[in-house]
């Protein structure tokens, strides 16, 4: 560390490194190094000079540098002289900006924006850094003064955004141009709610400044591009998955809120919300000592949160626990965590590949897509492994039908299975705005082709302030089991169909999706249309 190279070269004692450290405790680097300066432990040039030799550059002195007018002009004099940053010249695509070694990276982001191009700080004495800047760009007038005044800036508009959404829990933030205004939406619950419309003056800007997180080239803007960004700002700490799509109007923008902590308790199996016999049967296919336990649903139901829950519980150091995700959402300890990467040639399935060497217990699989990573992740099932993946399926019975047709032989199935979860997320009315209304004709024959019940009355919420006028409050999570005994594994080696199985399952007492939302439709906890969506995607 710079302070460190301070006190070994001797510019600073050991006690003053220790006083300073006193004051200002465990924060970043830059904070300390300018603590140290202000104290007057260490100068700004000795500072500068610990810097550039531990990066490997030299101190640029500019009381004799010639300003390059041509890279000034990049950026606009009241921006360079509010955060006292100086262009010195474009170098390999690139712009070099002379700047004070504290300067926050999101500074050297907006002047990124600005200048539409990369930037690249190098540290310079404050002092110089002034009178250069005025030499470059004379002194700063009346109208320039107004305007630094009056704006916004860039950065803390685009962070109060994504912190914004992380606070209301919303999975994703599309920032979308159209015709006449930028409009921002939030996915919260399932639904995609407008929360700003910009106008379209902060398109460029607001997309090149994600663009610039995401490590994407922000010249390119005829080709779709992705990339992530890890956020970490005050008490909120969340992984980004960012990605470009051209339209029409301009750059659409998607965000998706990765890896974050908001709801810490559904790492825990006994808060997804499973019943009582779920769980128990949940955690005696957990208990298996090797086999396939697949979790199905469409994207968006939640399936990860149950695998990482799953892997939260197992985790220890007694076992060797490997994932292969795209992308890793969730960092557990204990647990070796592999992000694949299709361009460099870490696929699925090369993955497992090499997990397979790595001598594990447990393997998870972020997703069976194709028809090598199910053969490898079955045959690792039947050789003493724990495998652990998901599928894009209806329900339980479906699964079984899925690895047939990804050329997965029915005796394979049979003896590598050890269960299937099947789930979804249903939304629950807002106690604060539901109401009781009485039944139209169409709603009483939906209520009794979903239930098998007559009603008069149907529950109904118009939206309110708790529930941000959207009538949900949240949503719960719905499961479907199917333990892998001995009459299931018979019945899949003999080629049963969807129906046998989904048959014996309620003949065990087995309760399907369908029945649960019909149950929380009876209960008043939904509405017709979600329990509809849940019964429709559980065929």
């Amino acid at each position: 560390m710079i302070d460190e190279m301070l006190v070994k070269s001797g510019r600073m004692t050991r006690e003053q490194l220790s006083r300073a450290q006193a004051l200002i405790g465990n924060r970043r680097e830059k904070e300390r190094l300018k603590l140290l300066a202000d104290l007057g432990y260490a100068s700004e040039a000795e500072i500068i000079d610990c810097i550039c030799r531990k990066e490997g550059g030299e101190p640029v002195n500019l009381e004799k540098i010639s300003v390059d007018s041509r890279a000034a002009a990049l950026l606009p004099a009241s921006f360079a002289r509010e955060h006292c940053l100086l262009p010195l010249a474009m170098k390999e695509e690139e712009l070099l900006v002379a700047s004070p070694f504290w300067t926050d990276r999101d500074v050297l982001d907006e002047a990124a924006v600005l200048a539409g191009t990369q930037v690249r700080g190098v540290p310079a004495p404050l002092p110089h850094l002034k009178r250069a800047i005025e030499r470059a760009y004379g002194r700063k007038t009346e109208e320039e003064t107004q305007a630094e005044a009056k704006s916004a800036p860039l950065i803390r508009m685009v962070n109060g955004m994504i912190e914004d959404a992380y606070k209301r829990n919303a999975s994703d933030i599309h920032v979308e141009p159209g015709k006449e205004q930028l409009a921002v939406y939030f996915r919260i619950n399932g639904d995609r709610i407008l929360v700003k419309a910009l106008e379209l003056s902060w398109h460029s800007p607001v997309v090149t400044r994600l663009k610039l997180m995401a490590g994407m080239d922000i010249a390119c803007k005829r080709l779709p591009q992705d990339g992530k960004y890890h956020y970490e700002r005050g008490g909120i700490v969340t992984d980004l998955r960012i990605s470009s799509l051209p339209t029409i109007y301009g750059e659409k923008i998607a965000l998706r809120l990765l890896g974050d902590n908001r709801d810490p308790e559904l790492m825990d199996l006994r808060r997804l919300g499973m019943g009582k016999e779920q769980r128990e049967s949940f955690e005696r296919m957990l208990r298996a000592p090797y086999g396939l336990i697949l979790v199905t649903g469409p994207t968006g139901s939640g399936k990860s949160t149950t695998l990482y829950a799953a892997l939260n519980r197992l985790a220890s150091g007694n076992i060797n626990i490997i994932t292969v995700e795209d992308p890793v959402e969730k960092l557990i300890p204990g647990i070796t965590q592999v992000q694949i990467n299709p361009k460099a040639g870490l696929t699925f399935a090369s993955a497992l590949r090499s997990i397979l060497r790595q001598d594990p217990d447990v393997i998870m699989v972020g997703e069976m897509r194709d028809e090598e990573t199910v053969s490898i992740g079955v045959r690792a099932a039947i050789t003493g492994h724990r495998v652990f993946s998901t599928l894009h399926t209806g329900d339980c019975a479906s699964a079984i039908l899925r690895l047939r047709s990804m050329g997965v032989p029915s005796y394979l199935i049979a003896d590598a299975l050890t269960g299937v979860v099947a789930q979804r997320l249903i939304k629950l009315l807002c106690p604060h705005c539901r109401r009781r209304e009485k039944a139209d004709s169409r709603q009483k024959r939906a209520f009794k082709r979903l239930t098998g019940q007559e009603t008069e009355y149907v529950w109904r919420a118009h939206g309110c302030g708790q529930c941000g006028g959207t009538g949900y409050i949240r949503r719960r999570a719905v499961y479907e089991m199917m333990e892998a005994d001995r009459n299931i594994k018979e019945m899949i080696r003999e080629g049963a169909g969807t129906a046998d199985l989904r048959l014996y399952q309620r003949k065990k007492g087995m309760a399907s999706l369908d029945a649960y939302a019909a149950e929380m439709l009876l209960a008043g906890e939904t509405d017709i249309e979600e329990a509809e969506k849940i019964i429709y995607s559980a065929q």
